[in-house]
């Protein structure tokens, strides 16, 4: 038997370092490379900030929990999901800016949508035009899907998906006759406008007034002085944050009794009824299922009050149900290529935290209405439908 000599020893060990270290390198490499990007614009500043922010804490938090889990297994491999957000600023301009940075990653097969659907509208184009699935939760303009974006698809309700069965509860169940509506002068607000006299007049009752304000106002005497000399027996309002605490602050100030009823899903939210306050109390909010309750949905918000420090906002648990579901249609496609992953959404049945998804071969899903009511600072179901 021959010894190895020292010398020899480390020659050979050297060489066995030279080998394997590039193998394990490589190895990390390719674990790293199994990561698929999620692009979003989600506006931190400006107008749309507070529905943006809740809709990034959401985002974050669901990737958050994919990944530690171990990913998501597609097509035999498993990927970890990264986030990549911009603030738009709440500008159409930014928004188109941020989109055109994001497809110019190809590895990014998904960008979630802008808060607002004025800048959705200057997105949708982009993505589509690159072969992208625009995602969208929040806007709500009947045009952010169609036959003409087959790659723009929408979770929550739209503008006039929530309007006609809130007006519909309001003259049936209330027996309204006369209705007076405010909105925001955007691609939401006319939509929701157009809905309301559409809906008011196949019912029987009359719209008496429809006036429209600059996102962002926040004097609302004029309208609404204008409003309660119209006669009206019910006042529709279409307004975010900043300037729908000022509406139903001063349609409280101007001493209006007529019950007042919100299209927009926001009114509902912690955030708002802490802003207005005793203004609140009995106001109809017309919402999405977030404000439905059950015990899954209430051991969510508990644990991601625990782990975030933050509530679980409407706009923060529609992006975890957005998160899984396009998680289990990348599952479904068995790949991160965006034309299979639209052809998986299409034939979607995905139960998350909030409702069922179901697209039925289309682009937007069955979604869940809830009419509720404002008491003791709290909002309460009073009366659900599901709608497409």
């Amino acid at each position: 038997m021959t010894r190895m000599t020292f010398g020899r020893r480390a020659a050979l060990a050297a060489v066995l370092a030279a080998t394997l270290v590039p193998a394990a390198l490589a190895q990390k490499a390719s674990a790293q490379d199994k990561t698929v990007k999620i692009g979003a614009i989600f506006a931190q500043t400006g107008p749309n900030a507070s529905i943006g922010s809740e809709a990034l804490i959401g985002t974050q938090y669901a990737i958050k929990k994919i990944n530690e889990a171990g990913g998501v297994k597609v097509g035999g491999e498993t990927y970890k999901f990264e986030l990549v957000n911009i603030d738009d600023e709440s500008k159409a301009e930014r928004a188109v800016a941020a989109a055109e940075k994001l497809v110019a990653d190809k590895t990014i097969p998904v960008i979630l949508t802008p808060p607002s659907s004025t800048t959705t509208l200057a997105v949708v184009p982009i993505a589509e035009k690159n072969g992208r699935i625009a995602l969208s939760f929040v806007a709500s303009a009947p045009s952010v899907t169609g036959p003409d974006h087959p790659l723009s698809f929408r979770t929550t309700l739209s503008a006039i998906m929530n309007v006609a069965p809130s007006i519909e509860f309001l003259i049936k169940d209330k027996g309204i006759k006369k209705i007076a509506y405010i909105g925001r002068n955007d691609d939401w607000g006319r939509a929701a406008g157009a809905s309301i006299a559409d809906t008011a007049k196949k019912l029987g009752a009359d719209v008496v007034m429809t006036e429209y304000f600059e996102s962002g106002s926040t004097d609302f005497y004029g309208l609404l002085t204008k409003a309660r000399a119209a006669g009206p027996e019910a006042v529709v309002g279409a307004a975010f944050v900043e300037d729908g605490v000022s509406m139903i602050k001063q349609y409280r100030e101007l001493q209006l009794k007529q019950p007042f009823l919100s299209v927009a899903v926001i009114w509902a939210s912690p955030v708002f009824l802490k802003a207005a306050g005793r203004d609140m109390e009995g106001v109809y909010i017309s919402t999405g299922p977030t404000t439905s309750s059950n015990p899954e949905l209430d051991a969510f918000r508990a644990a991601f009050k625990a782990e975030t420090g933050s509530d679980a906002l409407p706009f923060s648990i529609t992006a975890v149900d957005n998160i899984n579901l396009l998680a289990e249609a990348m599952k479904t496609a068995g790949s991160t290529d965006p034309q299979k992953i639209a052809d998986a959404l299409r034939k979607l049945n995905f139960k998350g935290l909030l409702q069922t998804y179901k697209f039925d071969g289309g682009t937007q899903s069955d979604v869940v209405i809830n009419i509720n009511e404002v008491k003791d600072g709290k909002v309460g179901v009073i009366s659900s439908l599901t709608t497409r």
